[in-house]
């Protein structure tokens, strides 16, 4: 008669500690899916059909002090191999703008609207202009894409450099940005990952 108690208390003692070992699990599985959870600096991505790879960083945003700003840019970097093979590839910066619908298009034109000024050198880029790529995003919000080739050389330069500032020229204005540390740490990771 004795046996069923002892077993009843056993249980009752066991409870709270696999409670708190239940507690600490689920909250160290948290803590490494959240952390899992953070996009990486570069993706790759193989178009279905033709087996095309890109490889692509993106979500660099160029911080200003302006509060609240008047636009936002991002200046991403991409690989775009050319050949079924991926063994040729281009490099590309890609300028996304983005603002509110009152303050309108930046309008990037076709040519150099993309300067660099790297260490003090300029860096002029010429691009296809944002014509086929600008679009109104959610209710109250504008954007355009525009992309410039750029060499592995130039790449190295602006991810190694000690200050840039971006200049982006559009019909309707000139948007000025510098680099942080937190973008050339990602234009560094883009040339370590994408290294041939």
């Amino acid at each position: 008669m004795s046996w069923p108690l002892v077993v009843m208390n056993h249980e009752c003692r066991m409870k709270p500690k696999m409670k708190t070992e239940a507690i600490i699990l689920l909250a160290g599985l948290s803590l490494i899916a959240g952390c899992a959870t953070q996009p990486p600096d570069v993706t790759t991505n193989y178009q279905p059909v033709t087996g095309q790879r890109t490889d692509l960083m993106s979500e660099n945003i160029l911080e200003t002090p302006q509060q609240p700003p008047r636009e936002v840019i991002w200046l991403n970097a991409a690989r775009v191999f050319k050949d079924y093979w991926n063994r040729k590839s281009v490099d590309y910066l890609e300028v996304n703008y983005m603002a509110r619908s009152e303050t309108g298009y930046l309008e990037i034109p076709l040519g150099n609207t993309l300067t660099l000024l790297v260490d003090g050198k300029e860096m002029k880029l010429s691009g296809n202009g944002s014509f086929n790529k600008r679009k109104t995003v959610k209710d109250n919000f504008v954007s355009e894409v525009a992309l410039y080739e750029v060499t592995r050389e130039q790449l190295a330069k602006i991810a190694f450099a000690k200050q840039v500032k971006v200049r982006i020229k559009g019909a309707n204005g000139v948007v000025e940005r510098d680099f942080g540390p937190e973008n050339f740490r990602r234009f560094q990771e883009f040339l370590e990952a994408t290294r041939l």
